[in-house]
């Protein structure tokens, strides 16, 4: 998460979507449309993933609405899973998209930052919706606030395990990390898996606006979307990674300049063959 100083608001072959969503109260000029990052865009080599995008509105859009590009993704049935977060907490709405499925309904509650505690995030999941050719999700926004949304594609059969954490250091010692350190670790909570897996996470800063980000996993993730600009905007990245057998799992994020961070860590299980 970025944000100025300023500022105290804030069955088998099936196939599952991953999304996150976060927003906070930042504060930059009107950009009038949503932005895209598939210019620092990586494809996967890992077979279970598929469609994949992030896009975001800076302080001031003026969107009532934050759309993903048309996705192509599988048809038949699926899971859809968006993590929604936002500047103004207050503002949450369930998600949608285009192809007539039903609103997403939220897993647990919402997750406020506890540097930012009017902001947070949210979980929701749609099972059996349909996929294919052209498919926008979209949720509404106050036109004033800023959103990002990190979306993923992932071949599976079920959500096997979903993780969040917030990973805090203690403000006393801020000052002096930063003078003397240039990153630090965090470390996701753990999900447990039965068999193959497919895990994706995201990370969500929650340092200043000033200067570009870095967020690096480690224990073989692969980034594959990443929005870590200077500037009043929703910070984030998102990873990857496929395991063979059953364990639990977690991910260390290396992160500059120093900062906490939300987690999330999500654990497909592969289809049956």
């Amino acid at each position: 998460m970025m944000r100025d100083a300023k500022l105290q608001t804030a069955g088998n072959n099936t196939m599952v979507i991953v999304v996150v969503w976060i927003a906070f109260a930042f504060t930059l000029s009107s950009c009038g449309e949503s932005e895209s990052v598939s210019g620092i865009r990586m494809e996967s080599s890992i077979k279970t993933i598929s469609a994949h995008a992030l896009v975001f509105q800076r302080m001031k859009g003026g969107l009532a609405e934050l759309e993903t590009p048309p996705l192509s993704t599988n048809h038949g049935g699926s899971i859809l899973v968006l993590s929604v977060g936002r500047g103004e907490i207050s503002a949450f709405e369930p998600p949608t998209d285009n192809l007539n499925n039903t609103a997403y309904p939220q897993i647990g509650s919402a997750h406020a930052y506890t540097r930012w505690p009017k902001s947070g995030t949210a979980l929701y999941a749609l099972a059996n919706g349909h996929g294919g050719e052209g498919q926008v999700i979209s949720v509404s926004t106050p036109p004033a606030d800023e959103i990002t949304m990190a979306a993923v594609e992932v071949l599976g059969s079920h959500i096997e395990d979903v993780a969040w954490n917030e990973d805090r250091e203690p403000p006393i010692f801020w000052s002096l990390r930063r003078k003397l350190f240039s990153g630090r670790s965090m470390t996701s909570h753990k999900v447990k898996t039965s068999g193959p897996a497919t895990l994706i996470a995201f990370w969500w800063g929650d340092a200043s606006s000033a200067k570009a980000k870095t967020a690096e996993p480690d224990q073989g993730f692969l980034v594959i979307d990443s929005l870590l600009e200077e500037g009043s905007l929703v910070q984030c990245a998102v990873a990857v990674k496929h395991v063979e057998k059953a364990g639990t799992y977690d991910v260390n994020w290396t992160a500059t300049p120093i900062q906490g961070a939300q987690m999330w860590l999500v654990a497909v299980a592969d289809n049956e063959h």
